[in-house]
């Protein structure tokens, strides 16, 4: 005996022990599974291809089809003729100024073929609808509370199943999966090969239509794909014959292909199920499709798309024929259910919209709302609240339920039912709080006596605090919890968790009538697939197409870089901007690729997200070379950026921590802080876009305020300086010069920062520090450094000595721990200073090209600059203003005097020397 388990779908395949699964021994069909050969048990059902797959069936319903299409093409040929018949009567009639009634009175043959052509009519409608009919539907799953215990049985029960209980679900495939299955067959008969595999089920489903969708909105290029299996068909080793028969593999895909079609209340089994389920069974094929850069989760999301927009189309007849067997008028059936005018003026009927069509599909919170109804059936409250964030959802999981409701996927206690939606608004418009409550109160007096009615009530916490204001009165809320509490009605509601806490959690009356259900954001496939069911009326808005892999981009992004918002909610929003700038800069009908959505997310961040140009990638490869032109030495510091910088934009990284941490160390007037002004205006667009903390001003315990926002009740709400500069621009370079001044709280607030990369805010919010690049800088141990560097120690031994013993007395060990790189600047020598003059100089030169100026510095002046403004102690800090007053106050009277003027040519020679070059006229 072999027996497979799936014990997560509760599906087991147990092949028969004699013939292996194959159904026959020799040449005879096997006796001790009577040619079943393999068998599927589930849900108390035994599972089983009935259909015959060869030669000789294959040919008698190719002969039976030709027949039916034969008969069918003369029955509407006759059909035509006869109308035809009928036209040319009407033309005579009319050529004899005959009425065309007069028609039916005529007794010619004309007339005689054509009462025959409506009997042929008549026929072939009988015979087409017969047709489909013949094909059955899946029976409903039926609504459970909880999954019933999977009881597994052994190949020797099979024998002592009852008849009722065998289901053959070759009756339950549709036209085009038969079609699929047979196709197989015959294509492994045209490659010679014995058994029918998985690649001969591939090939035979990219014939079909629904599959060739799949995989262009999967992006996937045929001929790459063709390419692929034509290798595999070659390479895999299968054994030649001349008897086909149907691999194992096959029938249990087949089964998988049944059972996810009942589970998820299909009526018949579908080419998309045969795929998802060959997919799911298959290692060669998912290896395949591994090779174009799809995976089983692709399959599985883009199959449910094509799902929704067929449940979308079909919502309007499913929902009518529906809408047949419920009271239009809040009636029930057993015809109970009395009038409710107050409460209809107050109120939206949310399972009459279900009926009509008008509510999207509820995607993935099957758990969600399972655990309503467990709580509304068995538990101590009768009502449930949903506690969610904007954007998360929970307007669309009542609407769910209605839908539910509607196709009566419920519970009992909830079939035959009314959700009513309760609007507080038009409660309390136009009237003082005491008519407001007289209202309620006759509307819950009305859902009372009826019966048949759920409330709902959206952001509840707004009823708390209306009251009639006389004194032992109480408000809204108050009489809503005390009637529900009394009376056994069942209500859901929604709110957010911080109106909860604030409003709902002080009402004890209001809290202890309700039974809370925390509603999470989705994320991942689940959020892949609420975009879906929306990218249809986005597509058809914008004329546009959404690719695959454009949608999971939109839930990766969105997720990943807009931390204001809340999914699915906030990715939607994306998905109708890139929509609409699709629109706007491309073609009519134009696919949306994933590039599309970074281009937007990275307008909104001002990250870069798109795909890298050869400008940015020079511009990343060179970011050395372009950082030296500001920046003289100091290699390993300019070394630890770049490289930082490179991972980031390749993504080669820990997403969830800053790009990269460092700590600069040395001397004042070394070129820390420039280091940092320079990688801000090299690679994130202007010196400006750098946010700068002077450390010296967070001295105080209380300073902590100023950075992350002071708390409830104190002082400013607007929140804090660095938490509000990251959350506007988050792709940015933070630098906190001289940190150790920092009050020792500020640097427990960084750690955070540091190693998680977020930091809430004063108003709750969680700012997200992960795509900065984090650069603090230090004069601590600069006596030790210098000292160490006239020792003539190098600066890998001078930084384990700083770091091991002299900062210690500045920074924790855990603090220094944090930081991805400990840079020591090294002490500038003269030659540092010549080159550093020249750069400022370089800056002055430009500023008088722009004026048509020539600046020109002998070599024996710069070198005297750089000797006046060296300083071992204090860096390049003397240089600058050694220039100021040597160069560009000299220059500044000349042009004041009007003694420099365009296209003169200015010379500083040694001594401080200045010679104006006058332009000749023109």
């Amino acid at each position: 005996m072999d027996k497979i388990d799936n014990e997560k779908n509760q599906l087991q395949i147990l092949l028969c022990p004699i013939c292996l699964g194959q159904g026959q021994t020799g040449k005879r069909p096997c006796r001790d599974c009577q040619g079943l050969g393999i068998v599927a048990w589930t849900e108390e059902k035994l599972l089983y291809w009935g259909k015959k797959i060869n030669a000789l069936e294959l040919a008698q319903d190719q002969a039976k089809l030709a027949i039916n299409n034969a008969i069918n093409f003369l029955l509407l040929v006759f059909a035509i003729v006869g109308f035809s018949l009928l036209a040319w009567v009407f033309f005579l009639l009319n050529e004899n100024n005959l009425g065309f009634w007069f028609f039916y009175r005529l007794h010619n043959w004309q007339m005689f073929v054509f009462w025959l052509s409506l009997l042929a009519d008549s026929y072939l409608f009988y015979r087409i609808s017969t047709e489909s009919q013949k094909i059955k539907i899946i029976p409903k799953r039926q609504y459970q509370y909880r999954p019933p215990i999977f009881r597994q049985i052994d190949w020797f029960e099979v024998k002592d199943v009852k008849k009722e209980q065998r289901v053959d679900i070759s009756q339950y495939f549709d036209l085009e999966s038969m079609a699929a299955v047979k196709k197989a067959w015959q294509i492994t008969g045209k490659y010679r090969h014995q058994k029918t595999e998985a690649i001969h089920l591939l090939i035979s489903l990219l014939t079909f239509e629904q599959i060739n969708i799949v995989f262009s909105r999967l992006g996937v290029p045929f001929n790459s794909l063709k390419v692929r299996i034509s290798n595999l068909l070659t390479k895999q080793i299968i054994t030649n014959g001349d008897q086909v028969t149907i691999a194992t593999s096959i029938y249990q895909t087949l089964f998988g292909a049944y059972h996810l079609a009942w589970q998820l209340h299909q009526t018949r089994v579908n080419v998309t199920e045969l795929l998802e389920s060959l997919v799911k069974q298959s290692e060669v094929i998912r290896e395949l499709l591994y090779d174009v850069n799809i995976d089983s989760d692709k399959i599985n999301n883009v199959i449910s798309w094509l799902r929704i927009k067929k449940q979308l189309r079909q919502n309007w007849q499913r929902f009518r024929h529906r809408a047949t067997f419920r009271s239009k008028s809040g009636m029930n059936k057993s015809m109970t259910a009395i009038a409710t005018p107050v409460l209809d003026v107050f109120s939206q009927d949310i399972t009459r919209l279900a009926q009509a069509g008008y509510l999207m599909p509820c995607v993935g919170r099957e758990k969600e709302i399972e655990g309503i109804f467990r709580i509304l059936s068995g538990g101590t409250r009768n009502s449930v609240i949903l506690l969610g964030n904007p954007g998360v959802g929970r307007t669309t999981i009542i609407e769910g339920i209605a839908q539910k409701m509607i196709e009566e996927d419920v519970p009992d206690f909830l079939q035959d039912k009314r959700l009513v939606s309760i609007s507080i608004a038009k409660l309390v418009s136009g009237v003082n709080a005491a008519e407001a409550q007289q209202r309620l109160m006759i509307m819950l007096n009305e859902v009372m006596r009826s019966g048949n009615i759920i409330l709902f009530i959206s952001d509840i916490h707004n009823m708390i605090g209306i009251t009639s204001g006389r004194e032992g009165s109480i408000d809204l809320a108050g009489v809503l919890a005390k009637t529900l509490t009394a009376n056994n009605i069942l209500c859901l509601a929604t709110t957010t968790p911080n109106d909860y806490r604030r409003y709902i959690e002080a009402q004890t009356q209001l809290d202890e009538a309700f039974e809370k259900v925390v509603i999470n954001e989705v994320s991942g496939n689940t959020a892949i697939q609420v975009l879906q069911a929306k990218a249809g009326a986005i597509e058809y808005k914008n004329q546009v197409y959404f690719s695959y892999d454009a949608i999971a981009k939109i839930v990766e992004l969105s997720d990943r870089y807009l931390h204001d918002r809340y999914l699915p909610e906030k990715a939607i929003s994306i998905m109708q901007e890139v929509a609409a700038a699709v629109k706007d800069h491309k073609p009519k009908n134009s696919v949306v690729t994933a590039n599309d959505v970074a281009q937007i997310i990275s307008e909104k961040t001002n990250i870069p997200l798109t795909e890298i140009t050869a400008e940015e990638s020079e511009k990343l490869l060179n970011l050395e070379d372009r950082i030296h032109e500001r920046i003289i030495d100091q290699e390993e510091a300019v070394s630890m950026v770049a490289t930082s910088l490179r991972r980031a934009r390749a993504e080669m990284r820990d997403l969830a921590r800053p790009i990269v941490n460092l700590l600069f160390l040395g001397p004042t007037g070394v070129g820390k802080t420039e280091l940092a002004k320079t990688v801000a205006a090299v690679y994130f667009g202007a010196e400006e876009n750098m946010i700068r903390l002077d450390m010296s001003e967070y001295q105080e315990k209380g300073s902590i305020n100023r950075l992350i926002g002071a708390p409830p009740g104190y002082g400013d709400q607007s929140g804090g300086f660095l938490t509000e500069a990251i959350r506007k621009n988050p792709f940015s370079l933070v630098l906190l010069d001289e940190i150790e001044k920092a009050h020792p709280d500020i640097l427990n607030v960084l750690l955070q920062v540091m190693d998680d990369g977020r930091l809430t805010d004063n108003t709750g919010r969680t700012v997200d520090f992960t795509n900065i690049i984090l650069i603090a800088t230090s004069n601590a141990a600069t006596t030790e450094i210098q000292k160490y560097f006239n020792e003539g120690l190098s600066v890998e031994e001078i930084k384990n000595t700083v770091v091991n013993q002299n900062l210690a007395s500045y920074f924790r060990p855990e603090f220094l721990n944090r930081f991805d790189g400990i840079v020591i600047f090294k002490p500038l020598s003269l030659d540092n200073v010549v080159q550093i003059a020249k750069l400022m100089l370089k800056k002055i030169a430009v500023s008088l090209e722009e004026r048509g100026i020539e600046l020109r510095v002998s070599s024996q002046a710069l070198t005297e600059l750089a000797q006046q403004g060296f300083d071992s102690t204090f860096g390049a800090r003397p240089l600058r203003r050694v220039i100021q007053q040597k160069v560009q106050d000299t220059l500044a009277n000349y042009l004041l005097a009007g003694q420099i003027g365009r296209r003169d040519v200015v010379v500083l020679e040694a001594g401080g020397k200045v010679t104006i070059q006058k332009a000749k006229k023109i």
